[in-house]
């Protein structure tokens, strides 16, 4: 009876440290604005395709590279940092009848959920490009809305390289785009990120 108890003891108590260990593994990524990272911008209107890029990213990720499902992290993008090779349109861009910078000075991406294939292993290999989707919310114009975006994750021990691709309305954030230049600016933007992250 002793030994059964003993032995009950230990598997309880490996279960309640193996939150702890996992936990332990897991590592703080930092997105430094440094210009290694950017973020695109695409709006494929009628009459016009518009690029706007920003590589004055800043953030972290926190990965255990044992469960990338437990990723955790954000980063953000100042919207005066946006440009479309085009002076007066990124003053319309960053002015306050569009994204108004003045008010709401960042665009901001907080990661909520990592969801894997049913047949991907949640463990990153070394050096090898490992598929995701991504759920989290995104903030533009000071509104915040679910998004869930596509990409790829590549670790090599002390540095991540993350990209992903996802679609955002304008509408859904409150900015409406004059009827004068409707045929000139796309209501959905696709977005797409290119991070990396280093562990020091």
């Amino acid at each position: 009876m002793m030994k059964n108890a003993t032995r009950v003891s230990l598997i309880l108590a490996v279960c309640m440290a193996a939150p702890a260990i996992s936990q332990a593994d897991a590592t703080t990524y930092r997105i430094r604005e440094d210009g290694k990272s950017r973020v695109t911008f695409v709006s494929d209107a009628p009459l016009e395709t518009m690029t706007g890029k920003s590589s004055k990213v800043r953030g972290s990720v926190t990965v255990d590279p044992a469960d990338i499902t437990m990723t955790k992290g954000s980063f953000k993008v100042p919207v005066v940092s946006l440009r479309t090779d085009n002076d007066l349109r990124d003053e319309h861009l960053q002015g306050d009848g569009w994204l108004d910078a003045k008010k709401n000075p960042n665009i901001h991406f907080e990661i909520t959920e990592v969801i894997l294939g049913k047949k991907d292993s949640g463990e990153l290999k070394k050096n090898k490009e490992t598929k995701v989707q991504v759920k989290g919310k995104f903030t533009a114009h000071g509104v915040t809305k679910p998004v869930t975006a596509n990409g790829t994750v590549k670790w090599s021990g002390d540095s991540l390289h993350i990209k992903a691709n996802f679609t955002v309305t304008l509408e859904d954030h409150l900015i409406s785009v004059p009827s004068i230049v409707r045929l000139k600016v796309a209501n959905d933007i696709a977005v797409s990120v290119d991070l990396r992250a280093a562990a020091h």
